[in-house]
């Protein structure tokens, strides 16, 4: 395939001055140029932020004057929209209505669960870029859903990026055995005060006869490069996602640990050994189960690291940006026909 002309809209998190390098629109956004496309990136929500004024308080109106000034000099084949709350149905209908012949596409990679966290907002949100959307991507199973159309909406994973995910714990017995951290939102790194998260009550019940590095849910957030160096002292970590497990959802963060080289718990009901064989990412049923694997792998150190390397090269092959990215495009372009095992398969 010849390379396309993207333009790719998400939060870069510029603002933050790097402390979110590791984001899931960065990692895409790697996969996409790497893949050999002509990406042009705008950062709405740091450009709202930079351009706010008396006359226009949010700054959505500039945002999206930028947005047609760069369609109309680039003339992208294909516009990926990665979130983007900053404009409204009229924004989106305009684009839709004055460039018909681009291609347009979403990824979404917050809950979608009935029982999982802020399930209106959310599902609000992604349903104002689906109508518009060619294609829409999601990191929930589309056939966990009963109100999307699988015909235009597909499952990705949670990309790993091997320019960002350079480490390799399971080469080398680690002085903390569990990395566990936890936030309301990524660029927050820390819970919400006042706020009730089951995951605290988790945390609290976990085994004693271990050694953790939890950040988050202590006020104590942990960004940029100190997340991955707290994280690579560690031989195991924990994936926690807020709300009730259902089908492929997790969190971004279960990419830094497969993709960094830890041994991986996850709930058996996020059904993730799909993906996986046998003795490589470790499942479990309840609280009780977790701590008794936690504990035996402490204790297996050899096999612990054998787990996690084979986790590691089977992550790092079906969960590879460049792999999500171009699956994104050909998907959005219409290029490859619907193939539902492909994270299974490949």
């Amino acid at each position: 395939m010849k390379p396309l002309k993207i333009i790719h809209i998400t939060d870069l998190h510029q603002r933050h001055s790097a402390r979110l390098f590791y984001s899931t629109g960065k990692k895409i956004n790697n996969g996409l140029v790497k893949n050999g496309h002509n990406v042009i990136n705008i950062s709405d929500r740091d450009l709202t932020n930079q351009s706010k004024n008396i006359l226009d308080i949010s700054g959505r109106k500039i945002l999206f004057k930028e947005i047609i000034k760069n369609i109309e000099n680039f003339r992208p084949d294909l516009i990926i929209f990665g979130h983007v709350d900053r404009l409204d149905e009229e924004n989106f209908y305009q684009i839709k209505e004055r460039y018909n012949s681009i291609r347009l596409a979403q990824w979404f990679i917050d809950p979608l669960n009935l029982k999982g966290p802020d399930f209106i907002k959310n599902k609000q949100r992604f349903f104002l870029k689906y109508q518009f959307c060619d294609a829409n991507f999601i990191t929930t199973s589309t056939e966990a859903l009963n109100f999307i159309d699988e015909k235009k909406t597909f499952f990705i994973p949670n990309p790993i990026d091997p320019s960002i995910d350079v480490y390799k714990n399971f080469l080398e017995d680690k002085k903390i055995d569990i990395f566990l951290a936890i936030s309301h939102g990524q660029h927050r790194g820390i819970l919400k005060r006042h706020f009730i998260d089951d995951r605290v009550y988790f945390i609290n019940k976990l085994t004693k006869k271990v050694k953790y590095n939890i950040f988050g849910y202590k006020n104590n957030p942990v960004w940029g490069q100190n997340f991955f160096t707290e994280l690579n002292k560690c031989s195991m970590g924990i994936n926690l996602s807020r709300g009730e497990p259902i089908k492929y959802y997790s969190s971004d963060r279960i990419s830094s640990l497969l993709g960094n080289g830890l041994l991986t718990f996850i709930h058996k009901d996020y059904n993730y050994s799909d993906f996986f064989p046998k003795n490589s990412i470790i499942t479990y049923s309840n609280l009780k189960d977790l701590n008794k694997k936690i504990i035996f792998f402490q204790k297996n150190k050899k096999l612990l690291r054998q787990c996690a390397k084979k986790s590691y090269l089977r992550a790092h092959k079906i969960f590879n940006n460049q792999v999500i990215s171009e699956y994104i495009v050909n998907k959005s372009m219409n290029l490859i026909n619907n193939n539902k095992k492909l994270w299974i398969n490949i």
